[in-house]
């Protein structure tokens, strides 16, 4: 899809700049390194009339400097892209639920997508655009939609949900028979609060928001192309499903992801746990192999954090080691394009001094310098532009667990909150991390094996929704010699809202051999927890409670095994490792390609296999368990090779290369 890969920034263009600037900008990020720019706006409006000559200015810079175009065409700025503020109409505004305008939504004031005319304003002006630009040689790709979001309860909005409901349901009786409600046809159906009975109602418009954005972002995205057949399109979410649990924006990665030809993700993993809950090395590495996951094995950093929030709020620093930390990791796992958010500091706006590359007078800042360290490992070693990362295991997301027990926590959330699914995945991810357990994550729709993550391993944390198909697969999984590793809840919901009669499990309950009798406080080393007991029938205990009740089960079918932990206790440090490595132990597999004392990422390219050695925690030696020649192509440190292992002392930020073994 892309030759080559996008290393770059974004530059916000200024309507007063003259080509001698541009020209000024380009040189220095080319003599950084980079090869591709992003560029914000797409017009300016001149007498409420769209121009594109400060747009086609920086094109023109561009291709001097060897530089390649990203042009963004929508974010969340209406009045900078597709509507002018002299067209503005409130009527064009998303609305509240209460039939208020929602004119700050975001905090950035975008428009109703679904309502007719600004869905036409939005299709005419990207064809204008792309009609403007698209024979600039140095444009490389549009950026259909940067930081996808959209939620109203406008009355166009209900009525798409209505038609959607009826293509699900086709009976209203069907409807009324989930719903618990009591319409006599699809009109009557109202956004209604009260959903005491059923959970269906809020789950559907969850699930309906998820597929009508990725529909808009689709029919943009057919605008674009019948108006440039030649260059890709690109949209992008923020950080990453599997990792963020987050509702608003009613966003899916692997939903948006369909409807364009690269996916990418805005990361910035300091924001104090506003995206991230943490900035740690384990979550970054998760969020990337989501995203790659959402990308079928590639993606694009399309904003990577450059610096801080703004000068006066300056404690989300980045330090220049940090973006090599950042960037590797994302190469690690399949990025092909790491964008920087952004080139130089907010001159105006409520970031102020935030953000950018350079300082606030244009010269290089240290991340700068950073940056061209990456630009330059990326120049001389072309075949690590795009690595295929190596995965032995793989953590299942499912969207619909994530609404299901947002929707049962509807009434309790200022209790418990909603984010249980996203924190036994989060602590799956690190315990995987923490022993070099290559993890990737994949849907339902990808456990059928097609996937290239698909692994040896599958883990099922807090996996509440089930349903016959993704039982099926589990199961044919497992028989043909998969491990999978499922913890309570599981599978105790149906995708209608009801609760199964065969506990835990449901339609895989003969899988699991044991039945749920009751659930109570226990506890495991004195730590307090929230165990299920269960029937023990066609299982066996292989580890127990402190009173002596089945904590973690196992059962053999066919070729493999299906695990069963009876509490959610990925994210307690102790028992989480001490059963962790009870399963795997048990397993007789481990799913560890290769053994150190630190932490490693492995991938592979085209002539040569990878190792990215980070040592974030600065050890004065790391031991590698490797019998291959390695040399070292970028960090600092010294490498040995004795008697089958790979010695590293003082290494920080390494990258190894080898040769790829005869049959690899």
């Amino acid at each position: 899809m892309f030759d080559r890969f996008f290393h770059g920034c974004v530059v916000l263009l200024e309507e007063d700049s003259r080509a001698e600037k541009w020209n000024a900008v380009c040189a220095m990020i080319a003599s950084l390194e980079m090869n591709t720019v992003v560029i914000w706006p797409p017009v300016f409006y001149r007498n409420g009339k769209a121009d594109v000559e400060v747009q086609r200015s920086f094109l023109k810079a561009a291709a001097e400097y060897g530089l390649g175009v990203i042009v963004e065409l929508t974010g969340q700025v209406s009045d900078l892209e597709y509507l002018p503020d002299s067209e503005w109409r409130r009527e064009f505004a998303v609305e509240n639920f209460d039939g208020t305008a929602a004119l700050m939504q975001n905090g950035l004031g975008e428009l109703n997508y679904n309502h007719p005319e600004v869905n036409a304003r939005i299709k005419r002006f990207l064809e204008f655009v792309v009609g403007e630009l698209k024979n600039e040689p140095a444009l490389c790709a549009w950026d259909l939609w940067n930081e996808t979001h959209f939620k109203s309860f406008d009355a166009w909005t209900l009525n798409l949900f209505r038609e959607w409901l009826r293509k699900k349901y086709v009976q209203i009786e069907s409807l009324n028979r989930v719903w618990k409600k009591s319409y006599t046809d699809f009109s009557q159906i109202r956004l209604d609060p009260v959903t005491w009975a059923s959970i269906v109602p809020d789950t559907d418009w969850e699930e309906f928001r998820v597929m009508r954005l990725a529909e808009i972002a689709a029919e943009w995205a057919d605008v674009v192309r019948g108006a440039d057949a030649l260059h890709p399109v690109t949209a992008d979410n923020v950080m990453s499903n599997a990792v963020w649990s987050e509702f608003d924006r009613g966003t899916d990665d692997w939903q948006l992801a369909k409807a364009v030809d690269c996916f990418g993700i805005s990361f910035y993993p300091k924001t104090g746990g506003r995206l991230l809950k943490e900035n740690s090395p384990s979550l970054r590495t998760f969020t990337f192999a989501g995203a790659a996951s959402a990308g079928n094995g590639t993606f694009m950093v399309a904003e990577m954090q450059s610096h801080c929030y703004s000068e006066l709020f300056p404690c989300e620093r980045v330090l220049p080691h940090e973006l090599i930390d950042w960037n590797f990791e994302a190469l690690f796992q399949g990025a092909c394009g790491s964008i920087y958010w952004k080139w130089e500091p907010f001159r105006s706006g409520f970031q102020l001094g935030g953000r950018g590359l350079v300082r606030a007078d244009g010269s290089f800042s240290r991340r700068a310098e950073a940056a061209e360290k990456f630009g330059a490992f990326l120049k001389r070693y072309p075949d690590a532009s795009r690595l295929t990362p190596v995965k032995t295991a793989a953590v299942l997301y499912d969207r619909r667990t994530n609404v299901t027990v947002k929707a049962m926590n509807n009434r309790i959330r200022h209790i418990i909150g909603d984010d249980q699914p996203a924190r036994s995945r989060l602590g799956i991810a690190e315990l995987c991390f923490q022993r070099n357990i290559p993890l990737a994550v994949v849907t339902p729709e990808q456990v059928s094996g097609k996937n290239p993550f698909f692994c040896s391993f599958l883990f099922l944390p807090y996996q509440v929704v089930m349903d016959q198909k993704l039982a099926d697969d589990i199961e044919s999984f497992v028989r043909n010699g998969g491990r999978v590793v499922a913890s309570a809840p599981f599978g105790s919901v149906s995708p209608e809202g009801c609760l199964f009669d065969a506990l835990p499990g449901g339609p895989l309950h003969r899988l699991t051999g044991i039945r749920v009798t009751d659930s109570r406080e226990d506890s495991f080393h004195g730590l307090t927890m929230d165990l299920q007991e269960v029937e023990v029938i066609d299982s066996k205990v292989i580890m127990n409670s402190d009173n002596g009740l089945p904590l973690v089960l196992c059962r053999k079918e066919g070729k493999g095994w299906f695990f069963f932990v009876t509490a959610d206790l990925w994210n307690m440090e102790l028992i989480g490792n001490e059963i962790f490595d009870c399963v795997l132990e048990e397993s007789g597999t481990l799913p560890v390609p290769i053994r150190a004392n630190c932490h490693v990422e492995y991938a592979s390219g085209e002539e040569f296999d990878y190792l990215w050695v980070p040592n974030y925690e600065n050890a004065e030696f790391c031991r590698i368990q490797m019998n291959r020649e390695a040399e070292v192509i970028f960090g600092d440190g010294e490498l040995e090779n004795i008697a089958g292992e790979l010695i590293l002392k003082d290494a920080r930020q390494m990258v190894l290369r080898m040769r790829k073994e005869l049959g690899a």
